[in-house]
């Protein structure tokens, strides 16, 4: 199968991005063969080309959850097809309720995602002790504070989590993030260079009891530095916005196995 593919790369969390028309069952098939042929690779996005002239451009991730990091990416590609410079524009994507607002600096190569909050948190048990899950619309976070990145550790955790279409395991020190991501549709467990929905659930986390006013945390992750700023008001995080830099790559053609 020959497709039209380009590669983005948003603080080190590698993205495929189709630009083929695939048809949504064949989507999590065609993003886990591409996937294993091109390991670096951490998830795949399709897009519908022929929204990007339209008001509200669409990209459905892999296995329909969200990705901030991907939405950013789109968003930025999306307005670098539209019009050059820095532009301000919304993008439906799979996993978000609502159109998503993006701040896309073509010049600078920067974007930035005004979040879907965080819906709550859960304190499950594990091993004999308490994990918060934070979960967020089209993926579920457990946050491990104070601990050191483990295989055993993460799958430990994934098989005590509420079964969600997305869940992701993060290893939280201070100022680091070490990112896991599984999707269900796909099969698929990747240690991610950074992960823009797990960096607001650890920000969401540790700005609860804080004060009211804007708190602004970076992450240093695996593959580069992800900025989130949360706004409390009245005790409450009413605003989430999370970014940094997104290099886009060249489009080019290749073929994947069926």
């Amino acid at each position: 199968m020959r497709i039209r593919i380009f590669r983005a790369d948003p603080a080190g969390n590698l993205t495929g991005f189709v630009l083929s028309p695939v048809h949504s069952q064949e989507r999590a098939g065609l993003a886990a063969r591409l996937m294993a042929q091109d390991p670096s690779i951490e998830q795949v996005a399709f897009i519908d080309e022929a929204s990007l002239s339209g008001p509200l451009p669409r990209m459905d991730m892999m296995g329909g959850e969200f990705c901030g990091n991907a939405t950013r990416s789109f968003a930025l590609y999306a307005a670098k097809r539209r019009a050059e410079g820095e532009r301000t524009l919304l993008v439906s994507v799979s996993g978000a309720g609502e159109p998503v607002r993006v701040w896309a600096d073509a010049g600078r190569e920067m974007a930035y995602a005004d979040m879907p909050l965080p819906r709550g948190v859960q304190r499950i048990r594990i091993g004999g002790g308490e994990v918060p899950v934070v979960y967020m619309e089209g993926i579920a976070h457990a946050v491990l504070l104070g601990e050191e990145p483990s295989q055993a550790r993460a799958r430990e955790v994934l098989e005590a989590m509420p079964r969600e279409d997305a869940q992701g395991v993060l290893f939280a020190g201070e100022g680091h993030l070490t990112p896991l991501v599984y999707v269900r549709a796909t099969n698929t467990c990747v240690w991610e260079g950074s992960c823009g929905s797990g960096s607001v659930a650890l920000a969401w986390l540790l700005a609860l009891d804080a004060q009211d006013g804007e708190h602004a945390y970076a992450f240093t992750e695996p593959g580069g530095v992800l900025e989130v700023r949360v706004r409390a008001e009245r005790g409450k995080i009413v605003r989430a916005v999370m970014g940094g830099k997104v290099v886009l790559g060249e489009e080019e053609e290749i073929d994947v196995p069926l």
